[in-house]
């Protein structure tokens, strides 16, 4: 392509560009601002555009003697004034003029930017300033950087004491337990199975009632509970004790249907046993109750019954025996025992009145027997009887002796006295020895 043959005359026409720049700029083409910071900008040049904004605002430099924000930016441009690397890179944002060069700070209080920092400050040397550019130059990133700051040291806090720590006095006289409650297994659960299956039992024939667990509800050794749908027992109470509201709470022994046993304390039972919907006591027999009233506890092995019974036989031999008196033992009950008495020869085959009975524990019923018998062998019957099928037999354990007598042998021999005793064989009485 040729080249273009401008006009001569044209050419000398044309403005050169010395002309043109000094010129009125009449669009504003040579009006250069310093930059403005974005989003991506580092952040020096992030805090840079916050002092600027705050000349804009304001129009003065921040001072240390502002607010906390105002503080935090003079601290800034403090750094940046002292930093060369600061001033290089934020020039091109200095669209106030505050950076200048290090042999020009002490003017700037005097030109563009009066009261920018303190006077002490643009006075430094630079030998001064240098030593302490690190901590300087400090930037703050954190709320910790802040509150260690020589700045907000001077910031009235108010009343310190609120920062005071504060030491909460727990009562001394709670009670720690001496031990915690613990389920184990009861080495000598073969003692308690017998009690467990007759309350399943009494429970099945609605013999034995069962009632709601109440506050008020008082618990006793041999008592019964259902806790969580388990039949528990108290076997034993502990040694007596109370608790930091002063009352009585004792530690129990426990033992559970399925073997195990615990030793909780009374009122730790108590609330669990309140507080479950299913908790329920056992009521007791009214044999039981009795037993209660006799000291006859639960851990007690009913042996069986030792009964009194006299004849109500025509028979003449028979009538004329004074105070006739049967000592038998049976470990069913008397009524059940002497049901069939008129076909019995061990009742003389007639009726009999059933006198009294003695529940017996803890013992050796056929040794129990045969020591009653043995001490009252002098008023044993010794007769021979004709039984209804016409053959004869000799009554036994048939005695002539008064009830109470018979009775008190029975009391004594339990008791371990009876060695202190003897008959008298003419009154029928139980008598001391040295009398």
């Amino acid at each position: 392509m040729p080249p273009i043959d401008h006009d001569k005359r044209k050419r000398t026409l044309r403005p050169s560009l010395d002309d043109i720049f000094e010129g009125l700029d009449e669009f504003g083409l040579l009006d250069v601002q310093a930059k403005r910071s974005s989003v991506s900008a580092p952040l020096e040049v992030s805090k840079f555009e916050n002092i600027n904004e705050f000349i804009d605002q304001h129009g003065r430099p921040p001072s240390n003697e502002g607010d906390l924000a105002e503080k935090l930016l003079a601290r800034s441009l403090k750094g940046y004034l002292e930093n060369h690397d600061f001033r290089v890179s934020l020039k091109s944002y200095d669209r106030h003029g505050l950076l200048a060069e290090v042999n020009n700070i002490k003017g700037i209080d005097d030109t563009s930017c009066p009261g920018l920092v303190d006077e002490t400050i643009i006075e430094q040397p630079k030998k001064a300033m240098m030593a302490d550019k690190t901590s300087l130059a400090e930037e703050v990133t954190s709320l910790d950087d802040i509150f260690a700051s020589a700045e907000f040291a001077d910031i009235d806090l108010g009343d310190s004491s609120l920062f005071d720590p504060v030491h909460i006095q727990f009562d001394s006289n709670r009670e720690a337990p001496d031990e915690i409650a613990q389920r184990r297994t009861c080495e000598d659960f073969y003692q308690f199975e017998n009690i467990f299956n007759g309350i399943h039992d009494g429970l099945r024939a609605e013999r034995i009632k069962t009632a709601r667990f109440t506050q008020a509800t008082k618990i006793n050794e041999g008592d019964s509970f259902i806790l969580k749908g388990v039949v528990c027992l108290i076997d034993s109470i502990g040694e007596y004790r109370t608790n930091n509201e002063g009352r009585y709470d004792p530690r129990l022994r426990v033992i559970f249907e399925n073997g195990t046993e615990s030793n909780l304390l009374l009122h730790s039972l108590s609330k669990r046993l309140y507080e479950d919907e299913s908790g329920r006591r056992i009521v007791r027999e009214a044999e039981s109750v009795e037993d209660a009233f006799n000291n006859i506890s639960h851990k007690d092995k009913r042996a069986g019954q030792i009964y009194f019974v006299t004849t109500k036989s025509e028979k003449t031999e028979l009538k004329g025996i004074p105070n006739l008196v049967k000592i038998g033992y049976t470990e069913l009950t008397v009524e059940e025992r002497t049901k069939n008495a008129e076909r019995d020869t061990a009742f003389l085959e007639g009726p009999i009145r059933i006198l009294a009975s003695m529940e017996c524990y803890n013992l050796n019923p056929h040794k129990f027997e045969s020591l009653i018998h043995g001490f009252l062998h002098a008023q044993r019957l010794k007769m021979t009887l004709v039984g209804k099928d016409g053959k004869a037999y000799h009554p036994k354990e048939w005695f002539s002796v008064p009830l109470d007598t018979a009775r008190e042998v029975v009391r004594r021999i339990i008791d371990g006295s009876i060695t202190q005793y003897r008959i008298n064989n003419t009154t029928g009485r139980l008598i001391k020895k040295h009398e």
